[in-house]
């Protein structure tokens, strides 16, 4: 167990490390300032010793005044580092938080569309976890940038009034940094441990609340509430672990910064008889040790000790939930390029007993066709569209791209492939051109002004500020604006096939008109689930799906075959 911990407490370390690779300037200014910071550590005792030994116990109070005024200016100056290391240090917490947060959603979803089962729980563990370590480390970054210059500088001062007991100082500073090292790997599996067993009685809780009612059903209250009970009892007594261990290493390892002022005391009748120190300097012997190193050892005992273990554990298991599968590659390697996509036996039902949605498919849809997918209410389009893009894998029968079934496509390919617009149009906060740009952060401005006119976004781009219009939140638009600008980071896009899903459903028909005949005109292969039968009347074939079948033809050949494709129509001229 403590080996497996070790392990992910490491990995955990290293996916911290990966997220700071970006940030090495605003580090470097950090510790800098941070130095800055430190001063008054390094001058605070040999300052106020030269205020006794010269100033006030030679009766010179002005030259005592003079040093300490001196003293009170180093204190301004580790003040204004103090204030200078806050927006570095901020934008580095920030960002920290936004990567392993961005990470760890990334990898649920593609779990997610690779098959595994996704539980929003995980998601919300692992986002309460990343904001812990957000505390922590802002924490850590906050004690322990200065603790480590302070503590070398403290030594420094120290060696310089009295180097024996500066010899003493370094001794129990390194007993403390042995202590820590030894009894680190009992300490985070205790805390791992009892991380594990607070999500395990959440997640249980939360099982349990939703299925009260099978609960009551089941007459099982009695049982369910026992096993919460014993999750909750675990948990307190695993803290409770947490918390001894807490106190004994805080109460033990404190004794790192009494010792050298034990030293100092035992010694002092001698030094100062023997004058190897003047009252002055044992004076500002034990301002150093006092008011330097035993707060700075006891800060990194709790920083790093402490905190900083927790802060391991945690990442350990924010790796965990932000590991990436394994993808699976496409055969031969081979990235097809204008394929054809063809469904062959295609069935889906939503469980095995259930009637189908879709019975024994077949449909082949060649390289830069428009083709217009239609039906009742609820004959299952939209489920059509997501077994043509992967999302949904049929229960029998294949999908396949350029002769590759989808299952066998590497996943983060294949959805740079085929793109799914669906009616709720995703807008984030941020420029307009960071929402154009989202699946191509190659595409030059014109790519985009271009892009813009052929969907007939440019009035909304106009009236937004240009490209460089900032969305301070997506509720800013509308639900068509919404899917104009959608329409046109697809267009700019690199996927080769495009399936609307209702995506043009709030916007004017000639909107609708002027977006699909822009992409028709890309060469793309085009997958429309209307809404409007305007559509179907410009594809080049239709296809009817009523009964879990499809029929494939072109407009006119099914209004003169098909009683209900023309009752569709007729439905629709009337309305």
């Amino acid at each position: 167990m403590s080996t497996i911990t070790s392990l992910q407490t490491r990995d955990g370390w290293l996916l911290l490390r990966d997220t700071l690779r970006g940030h090495r300037g605003r580090i470097i200014r950090l510790l800098l300032w941070s130095m800055v910071e430190a001063v008054p550590s390094l001058a605070s005792g040999a300052l106020v010793a030269a205020a006794l030994d010269f100033g006030f116990l030679n009766h010179r109070a002005g030259i005592g005044s003079a040093f300490l005024g001196l003293y009170a200016a180093v204190i301004l100056i580790g003040g204004f580092g103090s204030r200078q290391s806050v927006l570095p240090l901020a934008e580095i917490v920030e960002s920290m938080r936004y990567d392993l947060i961005s990470r760890t959603v990334t990898a649920i979803l593609v779990r997610g569309t690779l098959g595994e089962p996704v539980d929003g729980r995980g998601v919300e563990a692992a986002t309460k976890h990343t904001d812990v370590v957000r505390m922590l480390f802002s924490q850590v970054l906050t004690v322990l940038r200065t603790a480590i210059f302070s503590l070398v500088f403290v030594i420094v001062g120290v060696y310089y009034l009295s180097p024996l007991v500066a010899w003493v100082a370094i001794g129990s500073s390194t007993l403390v940094i042995v202590i820590l090292f030894l009894t680190a790997g009992d300490w985070q599996r205790r805390i791992r441990e009892s991380l594990l067993a607070e999500e395990q009685l959440s997640g249980n809780a939360a099982r349990a609340v939703l299925g009260l009612r099978d609960v009551v059903a089941c007459a099982a209250v009695d049982r369910v509430s026992h096993d919460l009970v014993a999750d909750v009892e675990l948990q307190a007594k695993l803290a409770g672990l947490v918390g001894r261990a807490v106190a004994g290493r805080v109460a033990v390892l404190a004794l790192g910064g009494r010792i050298p002022l034990m030293v100092l005391l035992v010694t002092a009748p001698y030094d100062i008889t023997h004058h190897i120190l003047t009252a002055g300097q044992l004076i500002g012997v034990a301002t150093y040790l006092i008011g330097n190193l035993d707060p700075v050892l006891r800060a990194i005992v709790r920083v790093v000790g402490d905190i900083g273990l927790q802060i391991g554990v945690l990442l350990g298991r924010i790796h965990e939930y932000a590991q990436l599968p394994e993808r699976v590659q496409p055969r031969g390697g081979g990235r097809v390029a204008g394929a054809d996509l063809s469904l062959r036996g295609v069935t889906f039902g939503y469980s095995a007993t259930s009637d189908k949605i879709i019975d024994r498919v077949d449909l082949d849809i060649p390289v830069g066709e428009r083709i217009v997918v239609v039906g009742p209410s609820g004959a299952g389009k939209s489920t059509m569209a997501n077994i043509v893009v992967g999302l949904d894998a049929p229960q029998q029968g294949s999908v396949t791209l350029a002769g590759v079934e989808l299952a066998d496509l590497d996943r983060a390919w294949l959805h740079g492939k085929i793109m799914l617009l669906p009616q709720e149009a995703y807008v984030f906060s941020g420029s307009l051109r960071e929402n154009l740009t989202y699946f191509n952060a190659e595409a030059s401005d014109e790519e985009l002004l271009a892009a813009i006119q052929l969907v007939g976004a440019d009035e909304l781009i106009e009236a937004r500020g240009g490209l460089d219009g900032y969305l301070s939140s997506p509720n800013e638009l509308s639900e068509g604006q919404k899917q104009l600008v959608t329409l046109a980071r697809a267009y700019v896009s690199p996927a080769e096939v495009l399936v609307l899903d209702e995506a043009t459903c709030h916007l004017h028909p000639e909107r609708e008109r002027q977006a699909e005949e822009a992409f028709a005109a890309t060469g793309k292969t085009l997958i429309i689930i209307a809404h409007r039968m305007s559509s179907a009347m410009r594809a080049d074939r239709v296809a009817l799906l009523h009964a879990a079948n499809l029929d494939v033809d072109t407009h006119d050949a099914l209004c003169a075959r098909s009683p209900l494709y023309a009752d569709l129509v007729g439905y629709w001229n009337e309305s």
